[in-house]
């Protein structure tokens, strides 16, 4: 068995500062890509009444508004024990990491 196939569920959390609708275009990617059990977006500040209606219609999506990161991850850790976590940056689910480069 390789390591990859050892998992079949993989948990994607990000930390977001401010989620806009950018984020959640990146969110879809990458539960597609990855075949994301569930994906956990972290933020300190109340979503925009249009994102949270837009995050509601993505299925595997789950938004927490704490402005403790670690605190929750822990949490999430321990509920999915046996399964892959992958944590995201905010810049690369809003496809904006090569943004960042030669400014």
């Amino acid at each position: 068995m390789n390591k990859q196939s050892e998992f079949t569920k993989i948990i994607i959390i990000s930390k977001v500062n401010k989620i806009g609708m950018v984020h959640l275009d990146g969110v879809k990617k990458y539960i597609e890509k990855h075949k994301a059990k569930k994906f956990y977006l972290i933020t300190p500040t109340e979503p925009h009444n249009n994102v949270l209606k837009s995050a509601g219609q993505i299925k595997n999506l789950e938004i927490i508004v704490s402005p403790d990161f670690e605190k929750e991850k822990k949490g999430i850790k321990k509920i999915y024990r046996d399964e892959k976590l992958m944590l995201i940056d905010s810049y690369q689910i809003a496809g904006r990491d090569g943004m960042l480069d030669g400014a």
